[in-house]
């Protein structure tokens, strides 16, 4: 059985279900190796996978996904009937990724038990393939982020130094940014999800960038800071402290291990280390085809971190006197330890 069935069927056995619904574009993505469909409808029940889709899509879903039944969606009806025809008793829907209208049409007449799960927990565990798409989009990232620290010159603007980010993606295989690149100098890098200014790089102040891309549907997500000339004592001093930070967390890491444990190392370090300051964010998430999705480092995700799944660690410490500082890598968990992605973007 294809690996992404198993997980589906594994998560219908683990609720006590007999099926499982789904009307998510990102799963319905995931689940039919990235065959581009604008509609579709999923039934899983007794390890068969059925997609109702139009007529367009018939041949390409079937030359691409042989292991799955196809259904030709007529209607609304031609979906109700045969799911009824299943005799259903209890279904699995991703309540997170469901609009008020598609439940309404297309789950709640099955007269089935409904039982919510989260859709972002189908695809945690990253298969061989994703994880080889996750490093090649993080080997693009960092390559970008070297090129700007050589790029980057006294008097560039946040917004050049942004389009130049994305034209560098783009020309080396990535299909997009994976989300709006930060980018931020001096007292700007205070502000955490800042957006690009006019406003010019002075000597002997911040640079920070925070940046992903897409590659083959799955993204990246990096953090670096650097500087041209001298930084102060004290922001020296608070780089140094993200960066311990970082490197704490990342040696945290490993199958098993509580996500919030994780946030609670890099958060008590800091706190200890710098007045008792408080991350005003999680310590990491989840990256695949979202750039936020579970598992989740942060002080409420109480789940162990499993193997193969991809999170970031980043840090960060903002003062709006004198800027900010983030350090973020993105990692594979594994049952011995972190495999990092970004390490060839250098810190």
């Amino acid at each position: 059985m294809d690996i992404k069935h198993q997980i589906i069927f594994d998560l219908i056995k683990e609720y006590k279900a007999d099926s499982f619904i789904s009307t998510s574009p990102v799963n319905r993505e995931w689940l039919l190796n990235n065959v581009a469909i604008d509609f579709s409808l999923i039934l899983a029940k007794n390890n068969k996978i059925h997609v109702f889709v139009d007529e367009r899509d018939i041949a390409s879903l079937k030359k691409n996904n042989p292991k799955i039944i196809v259904h030709l969606y007529k209607d609304v009806n031609s979906w109700l009937d045969f799911c009824k025809a299943q005799k259903l008793h209890t279904t699995l829907f991703e309540s997170n990724a469901i609009t008020y209208d598609q439940y309404d049409i297309y789950a709640k007449p099955l007269k089935t038990k409904l039982v919510s799960i989260n859709a972002d927990d189908l695809r945690i565990v990253k298969t061989k393939e994703e994880l080889s798409k996750l490093q090649k989009s993080a080997d693009i990232i960092c390559k970008a982020i070297e090129h700007l620290k050589k790029w980057v010159k006294v008097g560039v603007s946040e917004k050049e130094v942004a389009k130049e980010l994305y034209k560098f993606v783009i020309k080396n295989g990535a299909t997009n940014v994976s989300f709006p690149t930060i980018v931020s100098f001096g007292s700007n890098s205070a502000d955490i999800h800042s957006s690009p200014t006019d406003r010019k790089l002075k000597r002997n102040e911040i640079i920070l960038v925070d940046a992903g891309c897409i590659y083959e549907g799955f993204c990246s997500d990096i953090t670096r800071i650097w500087w041209i000339g001298k930084l102060s004592p004290m922001l020296m001093k608070m780089y140094q402290t993200v960066l311990h930070a970082n490197k704490l967390g990342i040696q945290s890491i490993k199958a098993n291990v509580i996500g919030s444990k994780i946030d609670n190392i890099c958060r008590t370090y800091i706190k200890k280390n710098w007045n008792n300051y408080d991350i005003p964010h999680g310590v990491g998430h989840g990256v695949g085809m979202l750039i936020h999705e579970n598992p989740r480092i942060n002080k409420i995700y109480h789940k162990p971190l499993l193997e193969n799944s991809v999170v970031t660690i980043e840090p960060g410490i903002y003062d709006p006197s004198i800027g900010g500082v983030r350090v973020e890598d993105t990692i594979v968990v594994t049952r011995n330890g972190a495999k990092v992605l970004t390490s060839k973007s250098l810190k």
